[in-house]
């Protein structure tokens, strides 16, 4: 009898093994590794080559098309030379570009990238891509055609949520509030020191202003011990020109013997 259930139990370990072999494997799941992203070489320098070509790109001066173009063409490989030079009608007038600014950058390899540049040409801002490479000694080329890009697009945004300052605060906020714009305004940084609290430098404007009127004075935050963060809405008037601007002011005010202003659009130093 012990002999028997001893054969018996080798045969089911026997067909037990056989069944997990006949039986299918699932393919073990893995996931796939991230590819990483290539590495931001572009610098400073690259940005400004990418700026100065667009700028010799959208310029034409229609008296001296061939300098222009040779403008143009310090910039490219040698197999661009003869595409990369945009075509004038006969009549076409000139066209100077102003300033410049690098708005976006893609890194396409740890040698070529697209840097995208907003140019202020004649008849408006144009937003250029500008495929630079950059060789074995750190040279810099622009390695194929530019592209003419599509601006950021427009975003919208709902009103901040404001407060109405305190009846019995409101005289005496309006009052420093309306004192300390009238000297940042007009570039009177001696006369600021009255308004502002101690330990705290605030700069006053460079170009003299004159404060017309504070239109609008409410709470951006909720009132918080001795501490205000108000937004004042100001009319003023530059000085020189006699143009009048509408402006929004965001100050944060301290209570000490008074209420002072202790950080304008949330800027402060230490005196």
């Amino acid at each position: 009898m012990g002999r028997a259930v001893l054969w018996l139990l080798v045969v089911v370990l026997l067909l037990r093994g056989l069944a997990s072999v006949m039986e299918p494997r699932r393919p073990v799941a893995t996931a796939a590794a991230p590819k990483p992203a290539p590495p931001s070489w572009v610098d400073d320098g690259v940005r400004a080559f990418a700026a100065d070509f667009s700028r010799a790109y959208l310029t034409y001066s229609p008296s001296d098309p061939e300098a222009s173009a040779t403008a143009i063409r310090a910039f490219v490989a040698p197999e661009l030379a003869s595409s990369v030079v945009p075509e004038y009608a006969e009549d076409a007038p000139r066209r100077a570009v102003g300033a410049v600014s690098v708005a976006r950058v893609t890194v396409l390899d740890s040698s070529h990238a697209l840097v995208t540049v907003a140019a202020a040409a004649t008849g408006g801002t144009r937003y250029l891509s500008v495929p630079v490479a950059r060789d074995s000694r750190g040279g810099l080329v622009v390695s194929d055609l530019p592209s003419l890009a599509a601006p950021p697009a427009r975003g919208s945004t709902t009103p901040a949520l404001t407060e109405s300052l305190p009846a019995s605060e409101r005289g005496p906020i309006e009052d420093v509030v309306s004192r300390f714009l009238r000297a940042y305004l007009a570039g009177d940084a001696g006369g600021l020191t009255f308004y502002v609290s101690a330990g705290v430098r605030i700069g006053a404007l460079g170009q003299r202003h004159e404060l017309i009127d504070v239109t609008s004075l409410v709470l951006a935050a909720p009132a918080k011990g001795r501490t205000r963060d108000v937004l004042a809405t100001v009319r003023a008037k530059d000085a020189a020109t006699g143009a009048s601007y509408g402006l929004r002011y965001r100050l944060e005010l301290v209570r000490e013997d008074r209420w002072l202003v202790a950080a304008v659009n949330s800027t402060k130093k230490a005196g």
